[in-house]
């Protein structure tokens, strides 16, 4: 099968296409061909070598988790997915494997894919949409009425965080830069706010929530502007996130969260149910090719798109 490899962590140039030997899934894996695959930051941040320390450097490394598939052969302990079914997921291997023409993953990494959307989107749509799912509603515990402020709205978490907080019935705050205002406001949050106009360090009103998805906030920073036993989620390493934590103790029971997505076939099916429904949609800014991946990956590192990058495989 064809795939993208890294021999080496580094730049962008370190991807090599070529061939390789299909995997073979065992009785807890389904193989799935890969029509697409979503770009998340983790995925370069693991070219680089963020992760080595952690996930070690089996090369040659396969990156990439998010996909839209086909199913094409089950283990023997697969009970609810068959061969043809369209899914779509996050896979659980170590550095993911989607950069390929197939991919393996187990039961609790994949939903059937909403019908109503077309495979890049789909692809598009799982790891940042069961990231604000678990994070709104396990970390924050987001209720009716409340208000959330999402730094970071115009990209691939952030936009689908407004729309998320929306169906939760919360009063949303969206913060980005200018060039980017028609694009979050087409997600209708209840306020915008241009940061590079407004300090939001000086905002008078209060939020129950403050998710900074561009993390460029600390707890410390703007720990004031949370209401007594609001949240602040960032996704800070653990270390600093320990840290962070230590000042909770004098907050007025304000909290420190940082995120760490879970694999849930069961979110995943909630996400598709809203996603056909019409409650929930995913703006493509950039389709690259396999071929492409060094290009896909420079663009996604720059951090300035709107919505998600995808990268078709077949």
């Amino acid at each position: 099968m064809k795939a993208a490899i890294i021999r080496k962590f580094g730049s962008p140039d370190v991807f090599e296409i070529t061939d390789v030997l299909i995997p073979k899934p065992n009785k807890n894996q389904l193989l799935v061909r890969v029509f697409a695959s979503g770009i998340n930051p983790i995925d370069w941040k693991q070219r680089k070598g963020n992760h080595r320390f952690i996930l070690g450097s089996p090369f040659p490394i396969i990156l990439g988790y998010d996909v839209c598939a086909e199913v094409v052969e089950i283990g023997l302990n697969i009970s609810k997915f068959k061969t043809g079914d369209i899914v779509f997921g996050v896979l659980n291997n170590k550095y993911g494997g989607a950069l390929a023409e197939y991919a393996l993953g187990t039961e609790e990494c994949f939903a059937l894919a909403p019908r109503n959307i077309r495979f890049d989107q789909a692809a598009a749509f799982p790891m940042v949409s069961i990231t604000v799912l678990q994070a709104l509603r396990d970390k924050a515990n987001l209720k009716e009425g409340q208000t959330i402020l999402i730094n970071g709205a115009s990209g691939g978490v952030g936009h689908i965080a407004i729309q998320m907080a929306k169906i939760f019935r919360a009063k949303v705050i969206a913060v980005s830069s200018n060039r980017n205002q028609s694009f979050v406001e087409s997600f209708e949050p209840n306020q915008f706010i241009d940061y590079t106009k407004t300090d939001l360090l000086k905002l008078k009103d209060k939020v129950d929530v403050f998710f900074d998805v561009a993390g460029t906030y600390s707890f410390l920073k703007c720990k004031h502007l949370l209401n007594d036993g609001g949240v602040y989620i960032n996704t800070l390493p653990r270390l600093k996130i320990l840290v962070h934590k230590l000042f909770q103790i004098f907050s007025r029971g304000k909290k420190v969260k940082t995120l760490l997505m879970k694999h849930s076939n069961s979110d995943l099916e909630q996400i598709s149910s809203w996603i056909s429904q019409g409650k929930l949609r995913v703006e493509i800014d950039e389709t690259f090719n396999l071929n492409n991946i060094s290009a896909a990956h420079d663009y996604a590192q720059k951090g300035h798109n709107k919505g998600k990058n995808v990268v078709i495989i077949n």
